[in-house]
């Protein structure tokens, strides 16, 4: 890995759900309308994640299919994100590399982050060394990914759910780590802060909506909530991280109040099934050709899309 790896944004990074066909084929089509609906909005796109995006649920094939559209279709235009995380090592760095191939083949110029959630299939023993290990194959900045509410929902009792902060301090001061996407307890993030005081460059990204709406960091959060309406969450994020410009505004500091408020609600309302809500939410919205989801997917209840559908169409009025 070379000494200094470019740093990530700072802003909104949309994270995407994986469109597919009832054969659970990629819909490329539906991934298209979607990036166009996102990309001028987004400071970063984030695909194939392990939860939003289904990655952990989609056939190798399906995620290299997804890599290879997401290059064609952004082109540049945004640092893209994309999820690598397997259920091993050894599945994760073959994905890695086939990202970095692909890259390398198509003569890629724009920004290409790693995500990885390492805990799904690795412990915090020896952790540093695997990542050391993974980077030094494959020359691709990485960011981490700390989701303890999705290792509790899909992983066995005894795994650790968070990375402590003593392994933490040690993959920070990898140069090919780059970044930490964190859902969780303040007490932690602040811990996880000081353990990377060395790289004042190092991303941190708020992973939980309503944590960032409520405590906004001073990097950004990664919003699934974004696909549903860009402008606004692009809005709100960049009040958020910058509230000065609304400090001499009265009128547009109670606008944009009112309307995280309401954002506030709708993530709510999709957080315990984000991938299968989002979905049909896109559906209706008319992005989506269809709200298939990934054959291990857990599907949501009818009344939970209704809530859903009812909290969108306020908003939109």
């Amino acid at each position: 890995m070379p000494d200094a790896a470019p740093a990530p944004p700072r802003g909104l990074i949309v994270d995407l759900v994986t469109p597919l066909h009832p054969d659970f084929t990629l819909d490329e089509e539906s991934l298209g309308r979607l990036l166009d609906r996102v990309i001028s909005q987004a400071d970063g796109i984030l695909a194939g994640s392990p939860d939003v995006g289904e990655a952990l649920e989609l056939a190798g094939p399906t995620r290299r299919h997804l890599l290879a559209a997401l290059l064609a279709a952004v082109a540049g235009r945004v640092p893209l994100f994309f999820g690598i995380t397997g259920h091993s090592l050894e599945e994760t760095r073959d994905l890695a590399l086939a990202v970095h191939e692909e890259c390398r083949r198509r003569g890629y110029h724009g920004s290409v982050y790693l995500v990885d959630l390492p805990l799904w299939y690795h412990s915090n023993r020896g952790l540093p060394q695997a990542c050391r290990g993974l980077l030094e194959e494959v020359p691709r900045p990485l960011v981490l990914l700390n989701l303890p509410q999705l290792i509790s929902r899909r992983a066995p009792l005894f795994k650790r759910r968070n990375i402590r902060t003593h392994v933490f301090k040690k993959l920070g001061v990898l140069p090919g780590v780059v970044g930490l996407i964190h859902q969780g307890e303040l007490r932690r993030f602040l811990n996880y802060h000081g353990a990377a005081a060395t790289r004042p460059g190092f991303a941190f990204y708020e992973a939980d909506e309503e944590n960032f709406l409520t405590r906004p960091g001073t990097w950004g959060v990664v919003s699934p909530g974004a696909q549903l309406f860009p402008s606004f969450w692009s809005l709100v994020t960049r009040v958020c991280l910058h509230p000065e410009e609304v400090a001499q505004d009265p009128e547009l500091r109670l606008e944009t109040w009112n309307l995280s408020r309401r954002l506030q609600k709708i993530a709510r309302a999709y957080r315990k099934r984000p991938a299968a809500l989002l979905k049909s939410a896109l559906t209706a919205q008319g992005l989506l050709g269809s709200a298939t989801l990934a054959a291990g997917t857990a599907p949501a209840l009818p009344e939970q899309q209704e809530e859903l559908l009812a909290l969108l169409d306020f908003l939109d009025h």
